[in-house]
């Protein structure tokens, strides 16, 4: 794939202003408020079961419909009872005839979210027994996202189970999987890519008085290098979101019937984590409200698992769930899909 001259000229432009904003972040540093933080350790002992889960999803876009794949993997990691659990679906919707609503493709794509957000709770719960750790991939607010939730055209079918009337159905399937998951064990979620502040405010009460770049990772990275935070694995004062009013936005807005969907998984805990000396903070949320003693004790207890700074349960979840683009090619030239044109063949582009 050719770099064209005008490309590398326009990225050329910005880099001054790339550099003068990271710089006016940097100035902030002062100006930061210090919080409270604490050092992570191993602990001796018997090793806790950690269970993990991740998914992948992949698309395929043809001329008359949107096809969607999922697959989702969860692994046990405890001495004697290693297990990996799969699950996958598959669905299809041609092009409806009558237009105006929401686009066929946002659609196809909110269904496959909703339902790898439950497959991924389902294979973890079907490997959890006792006194086990579960590990999510991503937010706790994130499997609960909600946006619109426009109906599923009856042109819609799934490969395996039964096609729900509206994505609201398959968002509050979601958020029963997690209320029941939660009740057989302490789930935790580590997010790697921050789309909620929660610290901003409180760290920098005069935040609003500068770039709206700044999030929660960026202003605890500052207190870092000012040497306010530790060296070793450490977490940081958690803070609760308690009632429907704390939640971000959308969930906030819920409408009442649906909000009792949300309620039974308040408080949730909020808090950032470093697994390494040097490695990068997550954002961690967890069902319950948890005390500075139970975020040692379950943080310290996947150490071990986390050579690298990050859980290797969650990796190898990820590793063994993904889809690359080119198995997808491979597997749809053996199910006969690229007899089924996109209209991109002739730029050799079978997907």
């Amino acid at each position: 794939m050719p770099i064209h001259d005008k490309l590398i000229r326009a990225l050329s432009s910005l880099v001054s202003d790339i550099y003068a904003d990271m710089s006016g972040l940097s100035d902030l540093e002062r100006q930061v408020k210090d919080i409270n933080a604490y050092s992570l350790t191993q602990r001796s002992g018997r090793a806790v079961g950690v269970v993990a889960s991740d998914s992948s999803r992949v698309y395929r876009e043809m001329r008359a419909a949107v096809l969607f794949a999922v697959q989702a993997v969860g692994v046990k990691f405890k001495p004697g009872e290693e297990r990996v659990q799969v699950d996958a679906e598959a669905g299809y919707c041609t092009i409806p005839v009558i237009g105006g609503k929401a686009p066929i493709e946002e659609v196809v794509k909110r269904v496959a979210q909703f339902t790898s957000r439950e497959l991924e709770l389902s294979v973890a719960s079907d490997l959890v027994s006792s006194d086990e750790l579960v590990l999510h991939d991503g937010s706790l607010f994130s499997f609960l996202w909600y946006g619109k939730l426009p109906e599923i055209p009856r042109e819609f079918k799934f490969a395996s189970r039964k096609k729900p009337r509206t994505l609201r159905d398959l968002w509050r399937e979601v958020a029963m999987r997690l209320t029941e998951a939660a009740r057989k064990t302490q789930l935790l979620f580590l997010a790697k890519t921050i789309r909620r502040n929660y610290y901003v405010e409180r760290l920098l009460p005069d935040h609003s008085a500068h770039t709206s770049a700044l999030n929660d990772i960026v202003v605890l990275e500052l207190l870092r290098r000012r040497g306010s935070l530790p060296r070793a694995p450490f977490f940081i004062e958690p803070l609760y979101i308690e009632k429907p009013s704390d939640l971000p936005r959308p969930l906030k807005s819920l409408d009442p019937e649906d909000m009792e969907y949300i309620k039974p998984i308040l408080p949730v805990t909020v808090t950032y984590v470093t697994l390494g000396p040097t490695t990068p903070l997550y954002q961690l949320t967890a069902l319950g409200k948890l005390n500075t003693g139970d975020l040692s004790e379950l943080l310290s207890s996947i150490l071990p698992l986390s050579a690298t700074g990050y859980p290797d349960p969650l990796k190898i979840a990820h590793s063994m769930s993904k889809i690359t683009v080119q198995e997808f090619k491979a597997l749809a030239v053996k199910l006969g899909l690229t007899r089924i044109p996109t209209g991109r063949e002739l730029l050799g582009e079978l997907m």
